[in-house]
C-alpha cells in the first residue's frame, strides 16, 4: 500500500526554510527604507548647505549676515543650519547642517563645509 503526501518532518523543514527566506526579505526591506530616508536627508542637507554658501557668496563682507548664527529649515524634516565666521583674515565661513536621526532621535550632523573668503579676486 502506497501513502502519498508529506511527512510531518518534511512539512516542518519546508516551513523553516520559507520562514528564513521571509525574514531575510523583511530585513532587506527595512534596510532599504532606512537607506532611502538617509539618502533623502543627505540630498536635502547638501542643497541647504549650498544655498547658504551662495547667500554668503552674494553678500558683502560688511553685511550683518557675516556673523555666527543658525536657522531652522523645515522640508519634511526640520534641519538646523549653523554657521561660524572667523574674525581673522582671510575670513572663512563654516556651515554645518543637522537633522534628527530617525533611529536615535538625536541631532546628527549630515554635512559640513568650510570656505575661505577674500574681499578681492
Amino acid at each position: 500500500m502506497r501513502h502519498s503526501g508529506f511527512t510531518l518532518i518534511e512539512v516542518l523543514v519546508a516551513s523553516l526554510v520559507v520562514t528564513c527566506g521571509l525574514v531575510a526579505v523583511a530585513s532587506m526591506f527595512s534596510f532599504a527604507v532606512r537607506v532611502n530616508i538617509s539618502n533623502r536627508q543627505m540630498a536635502t542637507a547638501t542643497a541647504l548647505l549650498y544655498d547658504k554658501m551662495e547667500q554668503f557668496k552674494s553678500t558683502p563682507l560688511d553685511d550683518p549676515l557675516w556673523t555666527d548664527g543658525f536657522d531652522y529649515v523645515t522640508q519634511g524634516t526640520t534641519y538646523v543650519r549653523v554657521w561660524y565666521v572667523s574674525a581673522t583674515m582671510p575670513r572663512s565661513v563654516t556651515i554645518a547642517v543637522y537633522a534628527e536621526n530617525a533611529l536615535t532621535r538625536r541631532q546628527t550632523e549630515l554635512i559640513r563645509a568650510t570656505a575661505v573668503v577674500s574681499p578681492t579676486f
